[in-house]
């Protein structure tokens, strides 16, 4: 059974907690996460027996929450009705989270209530909401981030040195990782796209992004000066390119190598190499992504 979840309006970022029993004012009574319908693309020959399929497309999802305003009096009522009627609107998205997922939803119409006067009345008012999910997948609520290139600090406080040393004791300030090659772990259950973040900590030269398997890339042609952020974003419909430098952020799509691939991250292990035209050590990279699910239903 689905106890708890949580309404965000990503325009007014106004928020509305349902839960079976806990939430004061909205009881959360069912939620209908609907199903993700697919499409199969396919082609046959003459005489051929069955087709071949090409390719399968994921198509959008409808969901359907219901509820129930619980009031004292008629004022209280109305003024609780007034919150919904302003925070469903079919312009504005609304995130839902339920557990550690989230689920991005337009609603189809304006708030519902119920027509008989058992259900809406001055004391309890049953709602509906429907809406349409334009990416049908979950996600998780918390983003993932991979360290690919970063200096690991090792001088912290406080410091002991032993006196009866030989020789000068040895302080370090910090360790560089060797490698330039890292496994990117998809637990979800279909690919996803990226946030590649350069930062460069000396002057480097046009930074890259490498998948070891397939050799797509995705390159910055740009020198970079110690300081300077360049964020690439590759998930459908948000891909950007954005630089940072002395508190101005700026676009950077005009630098990006013609050649580059918006590249994703496939279910399982991904194996990516860092690099750079010069001085590869003045740079640091990170990976930030979130997994995606079909469906996170659980048993009731």
């Amino acid at each position: 059974m689905i106890e708890n979840v949580i309404l965000l309006n990503k325009v007014t970022k106004d928020v509305i907690e349902l839960d079976v029993s806990k939430t004061p004012y909205y009881i959360l009574d069912s939620v209908d996460w609907g199903q993700v319908k697919s499409e199969h693309h396919t082609y046959k020959y003459v005489n051929q027996i069955g087709v071949y399929v090409t390719g399968t497309s994921l198509e959008t999802r409808e969901i359907e929450i219901t509820g129930w305003i619980i009031a004292k009096t008629e004022s209280q009522m109305d003024e609780r009705k007034k919150v919904l009627n302003g925070f469903v609107n079919p312009q504005q998205m609304i995130n839902l989270t339920y557990k550690q997922y989230d689920l991005e939803f337009l609603p189809n119409t304006s708030i519902k209530y119920s027509t008989t006067l058992v259900e809406n009345n001055d004391v309890v008012c049953k709602f509906k909401i429907d809406g349409l999910c334009p990416d049908p997948l979950f996600r998780d609520s918390l983003e993932s981030k991979v360290a690919v290139a970063t200096t690991v600090g090792m001088f912290h406080f406080p410091m002991i040195i032993n006196k009866i040393q030989q020789q000068p004791p040895q302080l370090l300030f910090g360790l560089r990782k060797p490698s330039l090659i890292v496994n990117i772990y998809n637990s979800g259950a279909e690919r996803t796209g990226m946030k590649m973040v350069f930062k460069a900590t000396s002057t480097i030269k046009n930074p890259s992004f490498v998948n070891v398997r397939t050799q797509e890339y995705f390159k910055i042609n740009k020198t970079m000066i110690a300081g300077e952020t360049v964020t690439v974003n590759t998930t459908t419909g948000e891909k950007k390119v954005i630089g940072f430098l002395n508190g101005e952020e700026q676009n950077y799509f005009k630098y990006r190598d013609l050649d580059s691939s918006w590249l994703q991250l496939e279910v399982g292990d991904n194996l990516f190499r860092y690099d750079a035209d010069e001085n590869i050590d003045g740079l640091e990279t990170y990976i930030y992504f979130y997994n995606r699910y079909l469906e996170v239903q659980e048993c009731y």
